[in-house]
This record gives structure tokens, sequence and C-alpha cells, in this order.
């Protein structure tokens, strides 16, 4: 995405939780207590920080089912890159992402 917010976004960047989510997530799909657990943060915190995530089609969602049937979100990290830069409008991001959760993921 050429020339997202990019004030927003290094906001975003600049939370130590969401570069915590964002690593995590890379790695595999995780679920809020999952993340919650290897962050050191309350899960309100998590869901806040994944809204905000998500908001910026940062991580992409998909629901799983455990053994006993019960299903829940697990969230996997879109974002590859992240190009900074300073133009005639002012500083400008740009965004390269990942294809979505794949359904057998």
């Amino acid at each position: 995405m050429p020339h997202a917010d990019a004030g927003g976004l290094l906001d975003l960047l600049g939370d130590q939780s969401v570069r915590e989510i964002l690593v995590h997530t890379s790695e595999r799909p995780r679920s809020a207590r999952e993340l919650a657990a290897a962050c050191d943060v309350s899960k309100p915190t998590v869901y806040r920080r994944l809204e905000a995530l998500e908001r910026r089609d940062l991580l992409a969602q998909k629901t799983r089912y455990d053994a006993d049937g019960n299903h829940y979100a697990a969230y996997a990290c879109r974002l590859e890159e992240v190009t900074f830069g300073v133009d005639a409008d002012g500083l400008a991001a740009d965004l390269e992402r990942g294809r979505p959760v794949a359904a057998d993921d």
C-alpha cells in the first residue's frame, strides 16, 4: 500500500507490544491467549493491539478449532516490509504485505 499514513504507522509500530505481536505471529498463527503470555501483557491489551493491526491489514485472522470442537481466532502477520521516506507531501510509508492465512494453515 503506497503512501500509508506514515505518522499513524510510526505511532503503532512504536508500541513494544505491537512489535512483539508482529514477531510472534510471523513465526506461526497464534491465539490472543498465546500472544498475551508471549508478550507478558493482559488479554485486553492484546485485543486492542490486534484490532489496530487488523484495521491496517497487517494481521490476518483465521478461525481455528480445538480437539473439543471449540473455536478461537488465530492471527498471522501479513507485514513483510515497511519503507519510510520523505517526499514533497512529507513523510511517506510503503507497506509490503504477504498473502492472507491459507485455509489449511
